[in-house]
């Protein structure tokens, strides 16, 4: 049962063999919302009622998230995503994007910008990175610290019953990347997790958070390198927002991505918001993106 303040209407996509679950809110110029582990498409419903007047909202969920497909035999790697977003962006004949992303779905739409630059007008990202130090300026790897509290998932068996079966991630990770807990009630709760009520659900939780790059040999950590050779210097308009109380994308990371992509607008920080700002902080961050879209409406 879906929760009540998420009544948009469901549409799919076939794309390389498996439905893909999206929104398809208002008319204009689109904007690509780009959701994050472990949530969903309901990640940007406080947001679409506004930005769906005056622009086309295309809010997609990744395979294996949200109402999408959830095989468990897929490929769930951030490259296999990043290949099925640019097969569904193609099948609906997007342009001019203004492309948004939270956490993992930053990662993956700015790999996906990065060998489609003529199809992105705006940038638009919050708590998510682009890119890894070496690649402005030979800084040593900094990983947050985050990163190594959840390494012991990527082991065997442990992984699985505590992201599978005890929904780890969702009951544990989530309420602690919140700054203000009073923003995760019981009924946001029930939002994010409608679409994961048991093991199967959960397969790609667990892969995408065993992804996180630890080792330069990483895959994740090579297709941040390799997005931020290509996106170096590029002089998209891009918004940054952030939530300053962030365990997993730590404040430095926004100094990778200013310096990264240097047309961007003064970086909104947002000291009272962790991880999951657009629930703690929705109405400073909409102010904030009709502003800047409203800025770079001309080229």
């Amino acid at each position: 049962m879906m929760p009540g303040d998420f009544t948009y209407p469901s549409r799919y996509l076939k794309v390389l063999g498996y439905n893909l679950h999206y929104l398809d809110e208002g008319e204009g110029e689109p904007i690509l919302l780009l959701h994050g582990n472990p949530t969903w498409g309901y990640l940007w419903r406080l947001f679409l009622p506004e930005l769906s007047r005056n622009y086309r909202c295309v809010v997609p969920d990744f395979l294996g998230f949200g109402l999408s497909d959830k095989p468990t035999g897929a490929d769930y790697g951030l490259a296999a995503q990043q290949q099925r977003l640019s097969r569904f962006v193609d099948k609906l004949g997007l342009q001019e994007i203004t492309l948004m992303g939270h956490d993992i779905g930053g990662i993956i739409g700015l790999s996906w910008a990065a060998e489609n630059k003529e199809r992105v007008k705006r940038l638009v990202l919050m708590n998510t990175s682009g890119t890894v130090p070496e690649v402005l300026g030979g800084n040593r790897y900094r990983i947050p610290w985050s990163y190594l509290v959840l390494w012991p998932l990527r082991l065997p068996g442990l992984g699985e019953g505590l992201v599978q079966g005890l929904n780890f991630l969702q009951r544990v990770v989530m309420p602690a990347a919140f700054w203000g807990r009073q923003f995760f009630s019981k009924e946001i709760r029930r939002g994010f997790a409608a679409p994961y009520r048991g093991w199967r659900d959960r397969k790609a939780q667990l892969v995408t958070v065993r992804q996180i790059p630890i080792w330069k040999s990483d895959p994740v950590y090579q297709m941040l390198y390799k997005t931020g050779r290509s996106l170096a210097g590029w002089q998209v308009p891009t918004q940054i927002i952030w939530g300053m109380k962030d365990p997993s994308f730590p404040p430095w990371i926004i100094h990778d991505l200013e310096r990264l992509l240097p047309n961007h607008g003064i970086t909104l920080r947002l000291p009272g918001a962790g991880h999951f700002l657009t629930e703690e902080k929705p109405e400073e961050i909409l102010k904030q993106i009709k502003e800047f879209l409203q800025n770079t409406g001309v080229r």
